[in-house]
């Protein structure tokens, strides 16, 4: 298969790192299904994709669940497709596209999955490790996607006061990443990450000319998977349910909603393209919508005589 070439057509639009770096992946597991059925890439039917798919149950990784979420074998085919329209394309229309016959699992647009408040506590209170525990504070208090955080640099933020509405003055971060579609976005970080990235610099940083905000051991910018790693680890030793590092990034926006926050600014803090996306975490919990139902009545109360 031709992945790399492919993989660099779609590298002149506004695909981030991270999407192709998921679909490499993809169509390397695709190729090494091939490889085992001896079967060239133009020789593929609509029966070989049938049984990819049943390759994919059958080798799905260290995910605890049976099955592939319908999401997985979803974007699986989708990437297969895209790479079978482009060579397709590329042959002057000599071969086929078999997934194009191929039924597509239904995929239900579920709520994000926050992290559970009580694992959140004993992680925040738990880990004693200064990086990890910048590393964890920063996702929920930043709001940053996995792919964004690990490109910071000792640099990227700026400690800044802003004047709160009372008259008192917060200490807040403030940043610039590259998000989705590689496009630049800004975002804040609250005092209590601020406060773990500084111990975490003092401590451990200040005598490395590395730029990287966050290193491995070998003094290497930590990937993705060694991120999640670091998550997995602090989950078990302190005896909690493991959760996926995105999880952060649903709690910091869940967390905001019930506190209040607009959509128009959440969707700001998220770097979400579309208000759509945003939306879905409009699912208030029970104690606000008692809260502001009881101050709505109060006011109706007090200004109106019904």
């Amino acid at each position: 298969m031709r992945i790399e070439s492919f993989l660099e057509s779609l590298s002149t639009r506004t695909w981030s790192a991270e999407t192709l770096r998921a679909y490499r992946q993809d169509l390397t597991r695709f190729e090494t299904f091939l490889k085992e059925k001896g079967l060239p890439v133009n020789e593929v039917k609509p029966a070989t994709i049938s049984e990819f798919m049943n390759y994919m149950a059958e080798n799905k990784g260290r995910t605890a669940s049976t099955t592939l979420a319908p999401s997985t074998v979803a974007r699986r085919l989708s990437v297969i497709s895209a790479y079978y329209e482009w060579v397709r394309d590329d042959s002057g229309a000599t071969i086929r596209n078999p997934v194009e016959r191929i039924k597509r699992p239904k995929v239900r647009n579920e709520k994000p999955r926050a992290a559970p408040d009580d694992v959140l506590a004993t992680l925040v209170d738990g880990i004693t490790d200064l990086r990890d525990r910048a590393v964890v504070l920063l996702f929920l208090y930043s709001g940053l996607r996995l792919s964004e955080l690990r490109q910071l640099d000792k640099t990227t933020i700026t400690l800044t006061s802003q004047q709160m509405p009372d008259g008192s003055s917060q200490y807040l971060g403030i940043g610039e990443v590259l998000g989705k579609g590689n496009k630049k976005r800004s975002f804040l970080v609250g005092p209590k990450a601020m406060l773990a990235v500084a111990t975490y610099i003092a401590q451990q940083r200040m005598k490395d000319d590395e730029p990287a905000l966050f290193l491995s051991s070998r003094k290497k910018r930590l990937s993705g998977r060694a991120i999640q790693q670091i998550v997995d680890k602090w989950c078990d030793r302190l005896g909690v349910a493991h959760l996926h590092v995105h999880q952060f990034r649903h709690s910091f926006a869940t967390r905001n909603v019930n506190a209040g926050m607009s959509a128009a600014v959440l969707q700001e803090l998220m770097g979400h393209a579309s208000l759509t996306t945003t939306q879905r975490y409009f699912h208030m919990k029970p104690e606000r919508l008692s809260r502001e139902y009881f101050a709505a009545m109060e006011f109706t109360r007090e200004f109106s005589p019904v």
